[in-house]
C-alpha cells in the first residue's frame, strides 16, 4: 500500500510571472484572480521567486509612511502609479519554499508547519515548476470515495494479497471507515486483512466482524503489525514455513 505523494494531489495548473515583468502587472495578476501571491520563473520555468501582497505592502513601507492600510492598497492594486515601474525581480521573495513531486503527503505538512506557510511549489530535480501543493490538498487523501476505498480492500487486499475466496469477505464502507464480516478460513488471514485494510489510503477505520474456522496461530502471539507495512512478505513467509513444517513431519 504505497503511501500518497505530493503528485497525487498538487493542482499542476499554476499562474506564473516572468522575472521582468512589471511589479503593476503582477499586482494586476493578483487581484484578477484573488491569489495571494504568484511564482517567478524563468525561460526554462525554472522558479526563482514569489511575488506576493507581502512584497508589495513592504515596498509600499519602504517607500514611505503614507501606506494607507492594507484593505485600502489592495483595492487600488490595479493602479500602475501605486507600485512604480519596477520588475518582479526587485520585489519578489528569495528562495521560494519547494518541494519534490515525490515526497509524501506527511512530508509537506512537516515543511508547511516548519516554514509557516499554506502551499508549496512543486518542482523537479531541476528546480521547474510543476505544481502546487496546498494544506486542503493534503486533506484530499481522506475524501476518497468510498467506493475507491471499498474496490481496493476487496480486489487489492481480499484477493490479489491474500487470496480470499470471492464472497467470503463481505466490505463495506461508509465515511472511510471499512466494515469487514464473513469467514476467512484462518485467524491469520483475518488478521491481515484488517491490518491491511487499515493501510488502505484514505481509510479512516477498520471495524473487524471477521470470522475464522481455523486457528493456525494457536500456541503462538499473533504477529505484530506495523501500518503500513509489507505485511504480503509477512504472510508468505507463514505459510512457507508452516508448509515445511509439515513436510518435515511427513
Amino acid at each position: 500500500m504505497a503511501p500518497w505523494r505530493v503528485r497525487d494531489v498538487m493542482t499542476p495548473e499554476v499562474i506564473t510571472m516572468p522575472a521582468d515583468a512589471p511589479v503593476a502587472e503582477i499586482a494586476a495578476t493578483l487581484e484578477k484572480h484573488r491569489i495571494s501571491g504568484v511564482p517567478i520563473v524563468d525561460r526554462f520555468d525554472v522558479v526563482v521567486g514569489v511575488v506576493s501582497w507581502k512584497d508589495f505592502y513592504n515596498r509600499i513601507e519602504n517607500r514611505g509612511p503614507d501606506t494607507g492600510g492594507r484593505r485600502r492598497w489592495r483595492r487600488r492594486a490595479s493602479s500602475p502609479a501605486r507600485w512604480g515601474a519596477g520588475e518582479a525581480a526587485e520585489v519578489m521573495s528569495a528562495a521560494p519554499v519547494t518541494i519534490g513531486a515525490d515526497e509524501t503527503l506527511a512530508a509537506a505538512g512537516r515543511l508547511m508547519h516548519r516554514q509557516g506557510h499554506s502551499r508549496l511549489l512543486v518542482v523537479d530535480d531541476r528546480h521547474q515548476l510543476l505544481g502546487i501543493v496546498t494544506r486542503t490538498d493534503l486533506l484530499k487523501v481522506h475524501a476518497r470515495l468510498d467506493a475507491l476505498i471499498e474496490d481496493e480492500v476487496r480486489e487489492r487486499v481480499l484477493q490479489q494479497i491474500l487470496r480470499v475466496r470471492p464472497g467470503a469477505v463481505r466490505v463495506t464502507v461508509d465515511d472511510g471507515v471499512v466494515t469487514l464480516s464473513g469467514n476467512t478460513g484462518r485467524r491469520s488471514t483475518a488478521a491481515a486483512a484488517a491490518a491491511l485494510a487499515e493501510a488502505v489510503p484514505g481509510v479512516a477505520g477498520v471495524s473487524d466482524h471477521l470470522a475464522f474456522t481455523t486457528d493456525d496461530t494457536a500456541g503462538e502471539p499473533m504477529p505484530t503489525v506495523a501500518v503500513p507495512h509489507p505485511m504480503h512478505g509477512w504472510w508468505i513467509n507463514s505459510r512457507l514455513n508452516r508448509s515445511a513444517a509439515g513436510s518435515t513431519a511427513g
